[in-house]
């Protein structure tokens, strides 16, 4: 792994905290936009569930889920992937439309993260990381950079 490969440590913002990244959200983006366009929602969705499978799920632990119930979710949407994450991506990607796109994003990410991690629905839930990403991936890579009419 290079230097710039390595996590960046010290304090991360309240969204990479929330979102369990081992980097600050800033660096999401850019590991995200690295490389081919044509690979961004692959990128993204690998570092996501990677990264969530390591700490049990991240934002969407079981109980978190069930104890807040939908309005969890919406503020997982809103406030984690929508603004923080797919608006900034977005942008940096050269899409149009971002807010109908963040939008398609967050549900995408938040669906798969209730399904996989909220209320482990098989075989979501006991898949290996690159066949999910191979299955959702493509549909994560339309919603960022491909036609939504």
């Amino acid at each position: 792994m290079a230097a710039s490969d390595k996590p960046s440590r010290g304090i991360l913002d309240p969204v990479a905290r929330k979102l369990r990244l081992p980097f600050g959200t800033p660096e999401f983006i850019d590991r995200a936009i690295r490389g081919s366009i044509n690979q961004a929602g692959r990128r993204t969705l690998h570092m996501l569930l990677t990264t969530w499978d390591v700490t049990g799920g991240g934002p969407f632990a079981a109980s978190a889920i069930a104890t807040a119930g939908l309005a969890k979710t919406v503020d997982i949407a809103q406030g984690l992937f929508i603004g923080p994450v797919f608006n900034p991506l977005l942008k940096k990607l050269g899409a149009d439309q971002i807010t109908f796109r963040a939008s398609l994003c967050a549900s995408q990410v938040v669906g798969l993260g209730i399904m996989r991690y909220g209320v482990s629905v098989e075989p979501i839930h006991s898949l290996d990381v690159d066949t999910l990403v191979d299955a959702v991936a493509p549909t994560l890579q339309r919603y960022l950079v491909g036609e939504i009419s």
